[in-house]
């Protein structure tokens, strides 16, 4: 009869919408970008995560150009041949190689347990690791020449780094921001070292397509540094 066809077919189309997840059309999602990663999102968090904990590190070593001005050991050391600026240089090339290295075991931790594809990225994880490590060497140096005594400094760089790494991704994913806070975001080491990384690791993006993060990383390098370096007159003219 009329009826039980008309039943049949409302039948029919509800057993196809339940199937198709309550929707006539069939729809397939799939992710836009890291679709061929075991874990899309560890390559955010390594960098994320690093790149905070490099601003510590980097401000913790160079702490020690305050325990050698206290203990009269800088004194000593500008006395010789040694000029404050090979001194500051000589700083930032370790504090660089110290960050640089804290960086590859952290990723090679994420490799190791989380899964990340890490060695078919060597050459991009290269730049944007040494562009950072300079950057954040730079940084730590500049509140170092800042700051007065120890305590100073890790009062000072607890609540900067803090900052930094709120409104530069660290902490959270600045694309979920506001404009105005992705915008904020651009005047810390945190956002152009993450982008980086992000374009490295989870857009699969050629080395090239980082240069304008390797420029603003070089740039904030130099930057940072020239202040320290006239910050630090205070001990020569002491």
């Amino acid at each position: 009869s009329l009826r039980s066809l008309r039943d049949r077919q409302n039948s029919d189309a509800a057993s196809a919408n339940s199937s198709n997840g309550g929707s006539i059309i069939a729809v397939t999602s799939r992710s836009v970008v890291g679709q061929s990663k075991n874990n899309d999102m560890i390559s955010f968090y390594a960098a994320a995560i690093g790149v905070m904990f490099l601003l510590f590190t980097a401000s913790g070593a160079a702490g020690a150009l305050l325990d050698e001005a206290e203990s009269g050991t800088l004194d000593r050391v500008l006395a010789s041949r040694v000029t404050m600026t090979s001194l500051m240089l000589g700083k930032l090339i370790y504090n660089s190689v110290l960050a640089f290295s804290q960086l590859v075991l952290m990723f090679l931790w994420g490799w190791a347990v989380f899964k990340l594809d890490f060695w078919s990225h060597i050459p991009g994880f290269v730049v944007m690791g040494v562009c950072t490590s300079l950057a954040v060497a730079a940084f730590g140096l500049l509140l170092a020449s800042i700051c007065k005594t120890r305590a100073q400094l890790g009062a000072l760089s607890t609540l900067v780094i803090l900052i930094m790494s709120s409104i530069g991704g660290s902490m959270f994913p600045r694309y979920f921001m506001s404009e105005t806070m992705q915008k904020a975001g651009l005047l810390t080491i945190n956002a152009w070292a993450i982008d980086g990384f992000t374009k490295v690791f989870w857009r699969d993006e050629p080395i090239s397509a980082l240069r304008p993060q390797v420029l603003v990383l070089l740039t904030i390098a130099i930057v940072l540094f020239a202040i320290a370096r006239r910050v630090a007159r205070r001990w020569e003219y002491a």
